[in-house]
């Protein structure tokens, strides 16, 4: 017997008659007569709609194609169209189940939109198009967005609200932001200028932010990211969008709870100003390892010293502990005494003069903080690399950042709770 050969005929004769079921199930769902008319609120008074017939639409579901027979009614003062069936069903302006858009949205978030039709038709004998994939992730996408969105928006509205019994005081709270460049069509990148010396670009900067929380150290001290109590945000989108992103969900997360906050980010400019704009109560700390790269090219660029030699150690160990003052004595004193490379080690210096009390690293720790933002840097590499800046990859800003909502909702663990939201 060929048991490969039955598997996949039994699962194609019960997806069959699995089809059949549900066609029956939905004969009187879109037809029959209204309890009450139904009324088109386009115009500036209600206004009943007629029914002209019932027309057919084929549904395609997880289980196949479903023929699907809805009553039709049209606004007589407007021409509006409504079919409440569709509406019933959650398959207005679509031809996919709400079921069907769900696994398409999770398998064209994960891989590429080829791959995710290629794998459903294996997997779940889904006969779909990667055009059909692409453009329902998308859809879903912005749908996620504009849920999340409410969401956060919702929690700053009621922030000035008496807050429930019951919620306890966050110990720390914590918020990391950061960026990378996935790589975008030619007509999105028109008035941008790249770090190529002819100026032109090829990616733009997507900007992610997690927010999570620390209740207890290790044996050895170190903090402990608390389970269950990280959630992401991300677009492509100027710094003045995404600062409000960002606090939003930091306050539908518990921000106002908060019994001390910290910012963790690289110390770029723009993630400064965030951190003083929506989180002045914040303690900033710059990530150790970005501090710890521009050290390292400060040495490589304006020194006659190794890498890996002396020099780069001791400064290494003054970094660490956080004494940036003697810090900068020692990287003053290995610049040669005049000429340019001088001047622009000076220049580069002022990356540690202004951040003094933001790598202060050695008290970071003693107080049990988290000195490295090794969560967004993975964020960073996972959502949004792993995704969007795979070869031959370029997309339109819309499009990346339906993905982007889509896998940030997947990786805070609320991607069910939007269709449970949804379906209500």
């Amino acid at each position: 017997m060929d048991l490969e050969g039955a598997e996949f005929y039994v699962r194609t004769a019960v997806l069959a008659l699995g089809a059949t079921v549900l066609e029956r199930l939905l004969q009187d769902v879109g037809t029959g007569r209204r309890a009450a008319p139904l009324q088109c609120a386009r115009g500036h008074l209600p206004v009943a709609m007629r029914s002209t017939g019932v027309c057919e639409k084929t549904i395609q579901t997880i289980l196949g194609p479903v023929r699907f027979k809805r009553s039709r009614f049209v606004c007589p003062s407007c021409g509006a169209v409504r079919f409440p069936g569709d509406e019933a069903l959650g398959v207005q302006a679509t031809g996919f189940s709400p079921g069907l858009r769900r696994l398409l949205t999770r398998a064209g978030s994960r891989e590429s939109f080829a791959e995710a039709a290629a794998d459903l038709a294996v997997y779940s004998a889904i006969q779909v198009e990667a055009k059909d994939v692409e453009r329902v992730a998308e859809a879903t996408g912005r749908a996620i967005d504009d849920w999340m969105v409410e969401q956060s928006s919702a929690a700053v509205l009621a922030a000035g609200r008496p807050a429930p019994p019951g919620q306890e005081a966050i110990p720390i709270f914590y918020a990391e932001l950061d960026g990378t460049g996935p790589p975008l069509r030619k007509s999105e990148l028109k008035k941008v200028r790249g770090k190529a010396p002819d100026g032109r670009a090829k990616t733009r900067e997507a900007k992610l932010g997690v927010v999570f929380t620390q209740t207890t150290r290790d044996e050895e001290g170190r903090p402990i990211r608390d389970p269950q109590t990280t959630s992401y945000v991300g677009a492509i989108e100027e710094s003045r969008d995404f600062g409000p992103r960002l606090h939003a969900e930091a306050v539908r997360r518990g921000l106002l709870r908060a019994e001390r906050v910290v910012v963790l980010s690289d110390g770029a400019e723009y993630n400064h100003t965030i951190a003083q704009e929506y989180f002045p109560q914040a303690t900033h700390i710059i990530d150790l390892y970005h501090a710890a790269e521009h050290l390292a090219d400060f040495i490589k660029d304006h020194t006659r010293q190794s890498c890996e030699g002396p020099l780069h150690q001791a400064c290494y160990a003054l970094l660490e502990a956080g004494d940036i003052e003697t810090l900068l004595e020692r990287m003053r004193e290995s610049l040669p005494r005049a000429g340019p490379r001088r001047r622009e080690g000076l220049k580069a210096m002022n990356y540690f003069a202004r951040r003094t009390e933001q790598m202060r690293y050695g008290e970071f720790r003693r107080q049990g903080l988290f000195v490295g933002s090794g969560v967004i840097e993975a964020g960073c590499k996972t959502l949004i690399g792993r995704r969007l800046k795979c070869s031959g990859m370029f997309w339109s800003v819309a499009g990346a950042n339906a993905i982007i909502a889509a896998r940030c909702c997947f990786a805070s663990g609320r991607f069910e709770q939007f269709w449970e939201d949804t379906a209500a």
